[in-house]
């Protein structure tokens, strides 16, 4: 009862801040913070209690290794899974839920593996055969995992996944003709895709555009029409630029809104532009916006009902921000998920799809085919 009695005063201490200041973080941002700084200890203490009542041996001695293996798990796993497995693996909205057990069993696994030597020098004097060192690790590790397993779920983002159905892309029917452009995965073209007919896509440019931050913008042209850009970083040497892609490429495409109020000349990169979603149809019944942190995600207010809906996905192994996002007719929302999915989302169905991998996306409405460029 003292073991959790600490972790539910822990729980509260990391809950308040948050009411103070969204600017502060995140929930998950906090709960990682307090579990990798004080949690550890009052877990090794709950452990090396558990540990000396149930399997005999020194408490103290008991206390003061399970502490220390619980730092030493915790950071090795939180190196382990928040910087590598990421990057070894390719999460999407398709497999993200079977990358949860996954990741949730293999850390575990870990967990015993690093604590083990710990449990096997706390139990030295009291001639512990191996069998009976692993059964105490598993022991000692089971009750505390599972309390940290509820414990990082509550302070995460999972309404992309917990309200939103996974559907296929022929699936949604978009009522209007849409151009979906996107920069490929190694940075060096431009795509077109009639989202109308899936599976249409074709190359419109050659470009340079290979940080994680670069994407397509439109401008309005002096007289009418718009013209299509890339935004791009220049990485280790500084400063950004911006390049022509298509000149007077659309009927109707989305402009920044910082760029549209007149709070900017110049485009925003990938990782600040969010706020107010863009929109190319003229019967919105939604209206949207993104968020900075991850778990801000996508949110929705219906202006007739006065329904609201949010979507966002943070947790410790993927923390996905959206971006780039654009509102086509029927309420649909087009926007970046992460760093290359991709997705076209209904809100009120609560749907998404994935469209394409791909980064810095924009939706525009086609030229007539009779129109002279």
């Amino acid at each position: 009862m003292t073991k959790f009695r600490y972790l539910s005063l822990t729980f509260l201490f990391v809950l308040l801040p948050l009411s103070a200041s969204a600017n502060a973080g995140t929930p998950l941002m906090w709960a990682s913070m307090a579990h990798l700084v004080l949690g550890n200890a009052l877990i090794g203490l709950g452990e090396g209690l558990l540990l000396a009542i149930l399997f005999g041996g020194s408490k103290l001695r008991s206390i003061l290794l399970l502490v220390a293996a619980n730092y030493a798990s915790a950071w090795a796993g939180g190196f382990l899974f928040a910087k590598h497995l990421p990057s070894w693996t390719d999460i999407t909205i398709l497999n993200i839920q079977s990358w949860i057990v996954a990741f949730v069993i293999l850390a575990f696994l870990i967990t015993l593996l690093l604590e083990f030597p710990f449990v096997w020098f706390a139990l030295r004097r009291s001639e512990r055969k191996l069998s009976q060192t692993v059964m105490a690790t598993i022991v000692v590790n089971i009750i505390s995992y599972i309390a940290l397993v509820g414990w990082y779920w509550m302070a995460s983002g999972t309404t992309l996944l917990s309200d939103l159905e996974v559907v296929s892309f022929d699936d949604m029917a978009i009522s209007e003709p849409c151009d979906l452009y996107f920069i490929s995965l190694e940075g060096d073209q431009v795509f077109r895709l009639d989202i109308k007919k899936p599976g249409t896509v074709e190359v419109v440019a050659e470009v340079e555009a290979h940080g994680l931050s670069d994407r397509l913008f439109a401008r309005t042209r002096e007289r009418s029409g718009f013209d299509l850009l890339v935004h791009c970083d220049q990485g280790e040497s500084g400063g950004e630029k911006e390049l022509i892609v298509l000149e007077n490429f659309s009927a109707l495409a989305p402009v920044e809104w910082r760029m549209a109020e007149g709070h900017s000349e110049t485009a925003s990169n990938t990782w600040f532009n969010f706020g107010a979603v863009p929109s190319i149809s003229q019967s919105n019944v939604w209206e949207y916006y993104t968020g900075f942190w991850s778990i801000e995600g996508l949110n929705g207010n219906n202006l007739v009902t006065g329904e609201k809906v949010h979507f966002s996905l943070e947790l410790p192994f993927a923390a996905w921000p959206i971006r780039n996002a654009t509102q086509l007719e029927g309420d649909y929302v087009v926007a970046q998920i992460g760093e290359n999915q991709i997705c076209l989302i209904h809100p009120p169905s609560k749907r998404i799809a994935l469209i394409a991998r791909g980064k810095g996306p924009m939706v525009a409405k086609p030229k007539p085919t009779s129109e002279s460029e």
